[in-house]
């Protein structure tokens, strides 16, 4: 009879301490997910806000407005303070910046898929510009998927 109480005590600790770990690792793979995705977002959204913000004007004909996948093309000045463009747009899963004719460049993380890239030109007056980016992004982890969208607005700062 003890030997029951004593099996059966051990089964309920199992089962709870299985239970635990369980509730663990999903709560780390969750906790990883977001921050992957954050971080991936957050990176892609400070360098297109800041190459907007050095840009001299925004290139509307190479550039894809109001729609996903959208594309952003801005005239800007090299390192050698020459006339150049940089591009952001979505490629598979991803956000890519071009400088120039050089190679494309990942803004992002591969674990990060980047479902929406939209850019909305503003302009307020013949002389103020500004671009509103909106992405949305998605993560996986196992069985787990998390979907977040991120938005910011910069302004070109010889505009105003």
């Amino acid at each position: 009879m003890e030997t029951l109480i004593y099996a059966a005590i051990l089964g309920m600790v199992a089962i709870f301490t299985t239970d635990s770990i369980l509730a663990m690792m999903k709560s780390y793979t969750s906790v990883k997910m977001s921050r992957d995705l954050n971080f991936s977002a957050s990176v892609a959204m400070e360098r297109m806000a800041n190459e907007i913000r050095l840009a001299n004007n925004i290139n509307d004909a190479g550039s894809v407005f109001a729609a996903s996948p959208g594309k952003l093309k801005l005239d800007t000045m090299d390192s050698f303070d020459s006339p150049a463009t940089i591009e952001f747009f979505l490629s598979g899963a991803g956000i890519f910046v071009q400088e120039g004719s050089g190679a494309p460049e990942a803004l992002t993380a591969s674990s990060t898929e980047i479902t929406s890239l939209i850019f909305n030109k503003i302009t307020s007056s013949s002389v103020s510009k500004a671009v509103k980016i909106s992405l949305t992004a998605k993560a996986k982890g196992g069985r787990m998927e998390k979907t977040e969208k991120f938005y910011n607005t910069a302004i070109l700062r010889g505009s105003y």
